[in-house]
């Protein structure tokens, strides 16, 4: 019976590393197929439909939230959290053209002197129509794929990736199973305290999977505080030897893992015409100015912004960038994600995805008479 299931399991993830492999080869003769130069230039776009384009909804949304900072109509109050100030600082150059429907949607989020988690107000600021609308704008000028497109390859990749996801939860329940299995005392005194010391951890479990997930990812925390589980399980416990096959259904679910990032991750609507229309903003010399110091954060990100922040050693381009750089460290690493590249992967883990399909046109039923 446990042979078969050992066998079973290696079987799928087999497959599913077969699907992932599946699907990129379709996103890439779908890409080949679709445009491959822009029909506008970099210096056409705004800023946030740039942040759309380099790192979809999340990086569009920290363009108009540094866009309310420069603007002097939200200031960070540490610990990820920002709120609009009480009193504008006097001396602040107003930006050159009115606010983004982003940066006013944020505005009227804000109340003076009350907190609110950057990262809540740029989800819900870029829940909306007018994303919606920058989506289909840059669909229009060939920068990104139209969903019917990529329709087919979207649903075997989340399907491989669902089947990849619940062999990951089983493989973190299997660690505590294991820790569960070793408290049964062995007939040698010295593992007299291992019971004691596995009840321990199975009371910490919880917490384990919480701090896994805050240094991994999702995911593959869980997974890897399951493999630590079951290897202590398997190192200090008298469990049967079939038990062994354990660690190679772990590395099976990371070698699965990593075909996974290797193939783009969760892949983005880019265009090839999109790549070439980004790789030609990012050549382009920064322009001065809060406009410029927007760019730079659609290009860039909160992330790399705080990685060259202050102390860092690079000089900043402008005035403003550097206060868009102090900004981002202020606002903590709890905002922005890598852009891992590859085609447009803008999650890159598959936990939390930045496009799930939004922004397809909706079917509507035909309105029958009786």
């Amino acid at each position: 019976m446990v042979p078969a299931v050992v066998l079973g399991t290696v079987i799928l993830h087999v497959l599913t590393a077969l699907c992932l492999l599946l699907s990129r080869w379709g996103y890439a003769r779908a890409r080949a197929a679709g445009p491959r130069f822009p029909a506008v230039g970099a210096d056409e776009l705004d800023p946030t439909d740039l942040g759309m384009l380099a790192g979809g909804r999340t990086r569009l949304g920290e363009v108009a939230l540094a866009e309310l900072y420069l603007s002097a109509k939200v200031i960070a109050r540490g610990n990820g959290a920002v709120s609009s100030p009480e009193q504008p600082p006097s001396g602040t150059a107003p930006l050159p053209r009115p606010p983004s429907p982003f940066g006013r949607i944020m505005e009227a989020s804000l109340e003076p002197g009350r907190c609110v988690p950057a990262e809540q107000l740029v989800e819900s600021a870029t829940r909306g129509d007018a994303t919606t609308a920058v989506l289909w704008r840059l669909r229009r000028l060939g920068l990104f794929s139209a969903p019917e497109r990529l329709r087919r390859v979207r649903r075997l990749r989340r399907a491989a990736w669902a089947v990849h996801a619940a062999a990951g939860a089983g493989a973190a329940v299997l660690g505590a199973v294991l820790l569960l299995a070793g408290m049964r005392p062995g007939p040698d005194p010295v593992h007299a305290l291992f019971p004691a010391a596995f009840a321990l951890l199975l009371m910490a479990y919880p917490f384990l999977l919480h701090v896994a997930r805050r240094l991994l990812g999702g995911l593959p925390g869980a997974v890897a505080c399951g493999t630590g589980a079951a290897a202590l399980a398997l190192a200090a416990a008298p469990l049967p030897r079939v038990a062994l096959a354990v660690p190679a259904l772990y590395g099976c679910w990371f070698g699965v893992h990593w075909v996974y990032r290797a193939t783009g991750g969760r892949l983005g609507p880019r265009t090839l015409a999109g790549d070439a229309l980004l790789a030609e903003a990012r050549a382009a010399e920064a322009a001065p100015g809060p406009i410029g110091a927007l760019r730079t954060t659609a290009l860039e990100g909160f992330p790399e912004l705080r990685r060259r922040g202050p102390g860092s050693g690079v000089p900043p381009q402008s005035r403003e960038e550097a206060l868009v750089r102090s900004f981002a460290s202020a606002c903590g690493r709890g905002l922005g994600r890598v852009d891992t590249g590859l085609g447009g992967d803008f999650a890159g883990d598959g936990g939390r995805g930045t496009w799930r399909g939004d922004g397809d046109a909706p079917k509507v039923e035909r309105h029958r008479r009786w």
